[in-house]
């Protein structure tokens, strides 16, 4: 065995292989409902380097995996997060920078009670909430000769700190009986099945143009049909007219419809098989058509519509200001000959869909990073960046929330988001594993290591339970998405990973990704004010 262990110590490539397979094994491994999923390649990575300290896989993999994952993460949460910023992110950032402070004050008494080296107590705080640029901003600080010390603390900390997040949230959903499904769904990021309604307007206030109907029901529906006197069926144009005496065929979740028709006026029959009005489902694939707004595409001049837009498992009813991403499956009504000039128009073709334009992830990605890149000056001269973590994440979220900059269009199809983000929080944690082995295996063999663990410990289930129950209680948020908080407060992807696995929803992706920015930069100013306060 031991042969074994020094010829992957010569073949960091090999033991990259070997990582990632047994660790993306393990992780379907399903005990009691819970699955670790990509997070168990850390703990398969540190246990290996544990055995073999020289075991390592160069920082390179875990940076460039660190930063493809949360680019990506961004990309995908960057529409929600200015959106809701004003309305609640505002709150949950205030929340983690609050608990970040409350942590350092905790630190700080937690050092001098259990008896333990200031920078070595320094380094464990960087640890417990998961913060490679606190460590290492921790490292610039202090001397040389005491270098060693802080990045002994983190080593021992930062296991700890995935698992106990990892375990307040496993315990908490239980205890609290989540249904996470139900929570997405009520929050409207898992909506209703989908249906359609005939309507017979007779509200004299119904006046106006068909995409002001939202506006005036105050629900999220979407007019595709007009039925006329004769009982044949037109495309409902957006900016055609509404007026009362009119019968239409609306689209929403039943819930929505039900509002809407009580305001609008009554629901009647219809029979859509004595239509010459057709529908089928296609894909975009046409980068042409995405990150336009569907009010600019002017498609019932081209002789058709979209009902609904199916992203991912979830389907939406689309409103004018609503923008078609790469993969989305569209649902079209025409007439029946003009549906193959809607499958043109859309693209409908798999075979580009797997031909990825990798131009503006790479575009993106190397904006993040020269973004991470950048110094920001701090009093007595030292400096703070985003890094190769934070930088790209923010990136993501500006260049995801834009969609769209002349020919170039950020987003990427959802299956390719999908697979790189796995692909590169699996690089990450393989590689930020075997870089902890050797602080590890050397901690274990000295009882007073028991301490770091202990104070890990404390400051990592006390920043998850503060998010947990402070974003439940005070903020009203959902017991996923105020665990997203708390992984976005340790900026680690690991618990974020086995929070999509378990849940099944983005709430937690949500919370992650509205915190992370915040959370990143405040650990690592907070990092250095507790070397100060422990000098």
């Amino acid at each position: 065995m031991q042969a074994f262990l020094e010829f992957l110590a010569a073949q960091p490539l090999l033991a990259l292989g070997i990582i990632l397979t047994v660790g993306l094994a393990l992780g379907k491994i399903n005990v009691a409902g819970v699955s670790l999923g990509a997070a168990a390649v850390l703990f398969v990575a540190l246990g290996l380097s544990t055995a073999n300290p020289d075991i390592l896989i160069p920082d390179f993999v875990y940076k460039i995996g660190l930063a493809m994952f949360v680019y990506v993460i961004g990309l995908s949460a960057g529409p929600a997060f200015f959106r809701d910023f004003r309305s609640r992110g505002w709150q949950q950032n205030l929340l983690t920078a609050v608990v970040i402070v409350l942590m350092v004050v905790l630190s700080i008494a937690l050092v001098p009670m259990l008896g333990l080296e200031a920078m070595t107590g320094a380094g464990t705080f960087a640890g417990a909430l998961s913060s490679t640029p606190g460590m290492a901003a921790i490292v610039e600080m202090v001397p040389e000769e005491l270098r060693q010390e802080p990045v002994v603390g983190y080593s021992l900390a930062y296991p700890g700190g995935v698992l106990g997040m990892i375990i307040v949230g496993a315990i908490g959903a239980a205890v609290l009986k989540v249904n996470h499904e139900d929570d997405a769904r009520e929050v409207g990021l898992l909506p209703a099945e989908l249906v359609w309604k005939g309507v017979h307007i007779t509200n004299p206030k119904a006046h106006g143009r068909m995409e002001q109907l939202r506006e005036l029901t105050g629900q999220t529906i979407l007019v595709t049909r007009v039925i006329n006197d004769d009982g044949t069926h037109t495309l409902a144009r957006q900016d055609g007219p509404v007026r009362p005496g009119m019968t239409l065929l609306v689209h929403g979740e039943p819930a929505d419809l039900d509002a809407a028709i009580a305001v609008l006026g009554e629901e009647v029959p219809l029979d859509l098989a004595e239509s010459d009005l057709s529908y089928s489902r296609m894909s975009v694939s046409n980068p042409e058509v995405t990150g336009v707004p569907l009010r600019d595409l002017k498609l019932a001049e081209k002789g058709f519509m979209i009902a609904r837009v199916r992203r991912g498992d979830n389907d939406m009813v689309p409103g004018p200001n609503f923008t078609l991403n790469l993969s989305d499956r569209v649902r079209v009504v025409a007439q029946e000959p003009d549906l193959k000039q809607a499958r043109s128009f859309f693209g409908d073709s798999e075979r580009a869909l797997g031909n990825v334009d990798l131009l503006p992830f790479a575009l993106g990605l190397t904006l993040g990073l020269l973004l991470g890149a950048i110094p920001v000056p701090l009093p007595g001269g030292s400096s703070l960046s985003l890094g190769f973590g934070g930088g790209p994440i923010v990136a993501g979220l500006i260049l995801g929330a834009v969609g769209r900059t002349g020919r170039m269009n950020w987003q990427i199809p959802f299956h390719a988001n999908m697979t790189i983000s796995t692909l590169g929080l699996s690089l990450f944690l393989a590689g930020v594993g075997t870089s902890a082995g050797a602080g590890f295996r050397g901690a274990m063999q000295d009882p007073a290591s028991l301490k770091y663990l202990l104070m890990g410990m404390i400051v990592t289930l006390a920043a998850a339970l503060a998010c947990a129950l402070v974003g439940m209680w005070v903020l009203k948020l959902k017991w996923d998405e105020a665990m997203g908080v708390a992984a976005g407060l340790s900026t680690n992807p690991a618990v974020l990973s086995y929070l999509n696995q378990q849940t099944g929803t983005e709430l937690a992706a949500r919370g992650y990704a509205t915190v992370y920015p915040t959370a990143m930069i405040g650990k690592i100013i907070a990092s250095q004010v507790l070397v100060l306060a422990l000098l």
